[in-house]
C-alpha cells in the first residue's frame, strides 16, 4: 500500500514540477484520476511519501514569474510564511490536546490516500482473492471461483483447461 501512494504521489509531484499540470493546464474532465489528483495539490500534507519534500517551492521558483507566486502559492496550499525567507520569529507550541490534534490531522490527504488505495489494481485483486478465500469456507462455489482464478495463473493450467472447455462454459456449469 505505501509503494502505491508513493508511486501516484511521484506521478503527480513531476506532473506539477515538469509538466506544468494544475498550472498552466488543467486536466480534462474525462481524466478521472487528474480530477481526483487536483484535490491533493493543496494540503499540507503533500507530499508525504515522496522523497522530494521542495516540489512545491520548485514548482512556485519554475513557474512563480509567468503566473504570479502568490496565487502559485494558494493553488498549492503553501501559506505566505512558506514564500517567505526572512528570519522568522519563533512561537512558543500550544500545549497537546485531543482537539489540536484532531484539528492537525489532514483529512483531504487522507481522504485522497484512501481513493488512490482502493482503486489500485493489485489491491483489487488481493480483496477478492481475501473474500472468495474466506467465502469458499462456507460454499464451494466460491472455493471453486477461488481454485479457478488459479489455475488460470498457470500457463500450463490455463491451456488444459481451454483445451477441455469451450469459452468455460463447461467450467462454469460444473
Amino acid at each position: 500500500v505505501p509503494l502505491v501512494v508513493f508511486k501516484r504521489e511521484k506521478e503527480v509531484a513531476r506532473k506539477l514540477e515538469f509538466d506544468g499540470l494544475y498550472i498552466t493546464e488543467q486536466p480534462s474532465e474525462d481524466d478521472i484520476k487528474g480530477q481526483w489528483d487536483r484535490l491533493v495539490i493543496n494540503t499540507p500534507s503533500f507530499p508525504s511519501n515522496y522523497w522530494d519534500k521542495f516540489v512545491k517551492r520548485k514548482v512556485i521558483n519554475k513557474y512563480g514569474d509567468l503566473y504570479g507566486a502568490e496565487r502559485i502559492a494558494e493553488l498549492l496550499g503553501l501559506d505566505k510564511s512558506a514564500l517567505d525567507f526572512s528570519p522568522v520569529e519563533e512561537s512558543e507550541p500550544e500545549e497537546a490536546s485531543l482537539v489540536s490534534w484532531l484539528s492537525s490531522i489532514d483529512t483531504k490527504y487522507h481522504i485522497w490516500k484512501l481513493g488512490v488505495v482502493f482503486t489500485d489494481n493489485s489491491f483489487l485483486y488481493l480483496a477478492w482473492y481475501t473474500t472468495m478465500s474466506i467465502l469458499g469456507h462456507y460454499n464451494n462455489f466460491f472455493f471453486a471461483a477461488h481454485l479457478l482464478d488459479i489455475a488460470m495463473g498457470f500457463k500450463t493450467l490455463r491451456t488444459i483447461l481451454s483445451s477441455v472447455t469451450h469459452n468455460g462454459k463447461q467450467v462454469s456449469a460444473t
